[in-house]
C-alpha cells in the first residue's frame, strides 16, 4: 500500500509541476528556478536493481532465504541509502523506511512466505468453469491477459522461459501496479484530497496542526508552492476583460475598430494589455539593474498576476462596481415608486367598486330574507298536515305489525306442536322393533339363566344324595360287624342250641348267608374305597400332567412363532448381504483396474519429469546468463550515454526482453532486477495517508 502511494505522489508532484512548465512554455513565460521535493529516492529503494523488490525475490528463489536473510542484505545493499533507517533498537527481522509522509518500522516476519503465496494452476483452471458470471470472467481475462502477453512475437536468439520459478506476489502487484499507472496516464486526472479536520469527530472544529500535517503529507502545500513560485494568479482574456472592463471604458472602447481589422485573439489579448496597462501603472517596480518589473505578464490565452496585483484591480472593482449600483439603485427605485403609485390607484377604484358592491348586497339580502321567511311560512303548513298524515299512517302500520306478528307467533307455537308430536310418533314408530327384539332376547337369556339355576340345583341335591347314601352304607357295616364279632364272643352258647332242634331265627341275630353277603360286602366296599382312592389320585396326576402339558404346548408355541420371525428376517438379512457382497466384489475389481492405470501413469510421468527436469535447468541457467549480461549492458549504457532518450529506449527495449523472457512458451518464469520506470502523466484520486495510518499499515 505504501508502495502505490509513493507512486501516486511521485506521479501527483510531476504532475502539478509540469503542468506549471507546460502552460508557462505555452504561453510563452519565461519560468525561473523552481525547487519541489521529490520521493524518487524512496522509489528506488523500493523497485531499483539493489531495491526491495529484487531482494526479496532472490529470498524467495534461494532454498533456504529467510526474512531475516532477507533484512540483512537491504540493509548491506542499500546502506548509502538515506530512506533506509537502521536503529540499533531494531532487531533482525525489522527496518524502517522514511517515506514521503513520514517514517513507517516494517515487521518483516513472514515476507518470504506470503510473496510465494500465489494461485495454483489447478485452482485457476477450476475457476474458469465456474458457473459464477463474476469468477468466470475474472479469470478468463486473466487467462486473456496471460495468453496475450505469452503470444507476443519472439526476437531471434531468445528461448522460451520454463515455469520452474512462477512470478511472486510482489512481482504480479509491480506488475498491476504499472499496468494501472499506464492506464491513468492516458486519462484526463483530478485529485481529491479528504482532510480529517480533528480527532473528536464534531462539527465546526478544526484542530491546526494535525489539519497542516495532513497537507503536507498529501503533497498539498508542495503542490500550491509550486505553483505560485512566481505567479500566484492568473486569468483568461476574455474573463479578464468582463470582470475589468468597467475600471477603464474608454480603452475598452477604442479597441472596438481595431477588433475590425485585427484577429479576434490578437485584438483580445491588445485589449488585456491597454487595459492592465493602465490600471497597474502604479504597481510597476524598478529593479536594481534599472529594469522594469510590471505587476501583471500577458500570455497567449491568459494573464498571470504577481502577488497583490489581482487583489489590488479586485478592490478597485469592487469600488466602481458601487458607484454604478448606486446609479442603478435609483432607476430601479424610480421604477418601483412608480409602480407602487399605478398598483395604489387600481386598488383605489377596487376598493371603491367593492363598497358599492357590498351596499347593493346588504339591499339585496334584506329582499331575500323576507321572501325566505313568507315561503318558510308557508312550507311549514304543508309540512304540518304531511306530519299529521304520516303519524296515523305510522300508528295504523304499527297496528297491523302487532297483529300480524301475533298470528305468526300462534301458528309457529301450532308447527313446533305439531312437529314435536310427529317426531314422537317417527320415534316410537323406530324404536318399538327394536324394543321388541331386545325384549325377546332379555326373555330367552332369563329362560336359559333358569334352567341353568335348576340344572345346578339338581347337581347340588343329587350330590347330597349320595353322600348321604355313603355315610348311611358306612353305618350299616358298621352294625353288622358289631353283631357279627358278639356272635363270635359267645360259643359255648351256640353249640347247646346247635344240638337242640333248630328253631326260628329270632330278630336281630344274622343266618350264615347273611354273615357271608356283610363279609363280601364289607370286603367289597374297602375295595371300591380303595379304588375311588386310586382313582381321585390319578385324576389329580392327570390333571396336573395336562396343565404341565398345555403350559408346555404353549411355550413351544410363543417359540416357533419367534423362531419363524427370527429365520424370516436371517433370511431377508442373508440375501442383503449377498448382494452388498456382489457390489463390493464388482467395486474391488474396478478399484484394481484403475490402480494398475494409475501405476502405469504414475510411471510414465516420473520418467517425464526426470527428461524435463535436466532440460529445464539448463535453460534456467542460460536465462540467468542472458538476464546478468543484459543488466551489465543496460548499466554501462547508462553510466557512459548521455543522451537521455536514448537510455530510455534501450531500457523500455529491456524491460520487453525480459517481459518476454518471463512470459515465454516454456512456462519458466525468472525474476529480474527492476529499474525505476520513466515519469509518468498524473493519476489516481486516492490520496497518501498520514504517519500515523501508515504506522498502523
Amino acid at each position: 500500500i505504501n508502495y502505490a502511494n509513493e507512486k501516486l505522489q511521485q506521479k501527483f508532484t510531476l504532475d502539478i509541476f509540469r503542468s506549471v512548465q507546460e502552460e508557462y512554455e505555452f504561453e510563452g513565460i519565461a519560468l525561473g528556478e523552481v525547487t519541489f521535493a521529490d520521493n524518487v529516492e524512496v522509489l528506488n529503494l523500493v523497485e531499483g536493481r539493489m531495491g526491495l523488490i529484487s531482494v526479496l525475490n532472490e529470498e524467495c528463489v534461494r532454498p533456504r532465504g529467510n526474512d531475516s536473510s532477507f533484512v540483512s542484505k537491504v540493509n548491506t545493499m542499500n546502506k548509502d541509502s538515506e530512506c533506509l533507517v537502521r536503529d540499533k533498537f531494531y532487531r533482525d527481522y525489522e527496518f524502517g523506511i522514511n517515506h514521503y509522509a513520514g517514517l513507517v518500522t516494517y515487521n518483516a516476519t513472514g515476507f518470504v512466505s506470503k510473496n510465494q503465496d500465489t494461485l495454483p494452476l489447478d485452482l485457476s483452471e477450476c475457476a474458469k468453469k465456474c458457473t459464477n458470471d463474476l469468477i468466470y470472467s475474472t479469470f478468463q481475462n486473466y487467462g486473456a491477459e496471460v495468453a496475450s502477453k505469452s503470444s507476443k512475437p519472439k526476437k531471434p536468439g531468445r528461448r522460451g522461459s520454463g515455469s520452474l520459478v512462477r512470478a511472486t506476489l510482489w512481482t504480479k502487484f509491480r506488475q498491476q501496479l504499472g499496468t494501472l499507472m499506464a492506464n491513468i496516464a492516458e486519462t484526463k486526472t483530478r485529485y481529491i484530497r479528504c482532510i480529517k479536520p480533528n480527532t473528536y469527530k464534531k462539527p465546526l472544529m478544526m484542530q491546526q496542526g494535525m489539519t497542516i500535517e495532513q497537507l503536507r503529507c498529501a503533497g498539498v502545500v508542495g503542490a500550491i508552492t509550486i505553483s505560485r513560485s512566481m505567479f500566484p494568479n492568473r486569468l483568461e482574456h476574455d474573463i479578464t476583460l468582463d470582470r475589468f472592463s468597467c475600471l477603464g471604458n474608454s480603452a475598452y472602447s477604442a479597441t472596438n475598430e481595431e477588433k475590425k481589422q485585427d484577429d479576434a485573439r490578437n485584438t483580445c489579448r491588445a485589449d488585456v494589455e491597454k487595459l492592465l496597462f493602465k490600471l497597474l501603472k502604479s504597481m510597476e517596480t524598478v529593479g536594481d539593474d534599472g529594469t522594469v518589473k510590471q505587476a501583471y505578464v500577458t500570455g497567449k490565452t491568459r494573464v498571470y498576476f504577481r502577488a497583490g496585483a489581482l487583489e489590488y484591480l479586485e478592490a478597485q472593482r469592487l469600488l466602481a462596481l458601487g458607484d454604478n449600483a448606486v446609479t442603478l439603485q435609483r432607476m430601479v427605485r424610480g421604477y418601483l415608486q412608480r409602480r407602487f403609485y399605478l398598483l395604489w390607484k387600481r386598488s383605489a377604484i377596487k376598493l371603491q367598486a367593492r363598497t358599492r358592491c357590498w351596499m347593493c348586497r346588504i339591499r339585496y339580502k334584506a329582499i331575500r330574507f323576507a321572501c325566505i321567511e313568507l315561503q318558510s311560512w308557508v312550507r311549514q303548513g304543508f309540512a304540518k298536515d304531511a306530519l299529521m298524515e304520516r303519524r296515523r299512517c305510522a300508528k295504523a302500520t304499527m297496528i297491523q305489525t302487532h297483529w300480524r306478528m301475533m298470528v305468526a307467533m300462534v301458528y309457529r307455537y301450532n308447527c313446533i306442536q305439531a312437529t314435536i308430536r310427529i317426531q314422537a310418533i317417527m320415534r316410537g314408530a323406530r324404536q318399538r322393533p327394536i324394543y321388541r327384539e331386545e325384549l325377546k332376547e332379555w326373555k330367552e337369556a332369563s329362560l336359559l339363566e333358569n334352567q341353568v339355576k335348576m340344572l345346578q340345583r339338581r347337581l347340588e341335591e343329587a350330590e347330597t344324595r349320595r353322600i348321604e347314601a355313603e355315610k348311611k352304607a358306612e353305618g350299616t357295616v358298621t352294625e353288622t360287624v358289631v353283631v357279627y364279632k358278639e356272635a363270635e364272643a359267645k360259643p359255648g352258647a351256640a353249640a347247646p342250641a346247635a344240638a337242640a332242634p333248630a328253631p326260628a331265627p329270632a330278630e336281630g341275630v344274622l343266618t350264615a348267608q347273611q354273615k357271608t353277603l356283610m363279609d363280601e360286602s364289607g370286603k367289597m366296599l374297602e375295595y371300591l374305597r380303595k379304588e375311588v382312592f386310586k382313582l381321585r389320585s390319578q385324576n389329580s396326576q392327570i390333571r396336573t400332567d395336562f396343565d404341565l402339558l398345555k403350559e408346555n404346548n404353549q411355550r413351544l408355541m410363543d417359540a416357533n412363532a419367534s423362531a419363524g420371525a427370527s429365520f424370516a428376517a436371517l433370511n431377508q438379512h442373508a440375501k442383503q448381504i449377498s448382494r452388498t457382497n456382489a457390489k463390493l466384489m464388482a467395486e474391488i475389481n474396478q478399484y484394481k483396474q484403475q490402480v494398475s492405470k494409475l501405476s502405469l501413469t504414475q510411471i510414465e510421468l516420473k520418467e517425464e519429469l526426470k527428461m524435463k527436469q535436466a532440460t529445464y535447468i539448463a535453460e534456467v541457467h542460460s536465462r540467468l546468463q542472458y538476464q546478468k549480461t543484459m543488466n551489465q549492458i543496460v548499466d554501462t549504457i547508462q553510466g557512459h550515454c548521455r543522451d537521455e532518450r536514448l537510455v530510455d529506449n534501450i531500457i523500455s527495449m529491456s524491460d520487453d526482453c525480459e517481459s518476454d523472457c518471463m512470459n515465454g512458451p516454456s512456462g519458466i518464469s525468472v525474476m529480474m532486477p527492476s529499474r525505476p520506470p520513466p515519469p509518468s502523466p498524473p493519476t489516481l484520486l486516492a490520496a497518501p495517508q498520514a504517519p500515523s495510518s501508515l504506522m498502523s499499515r
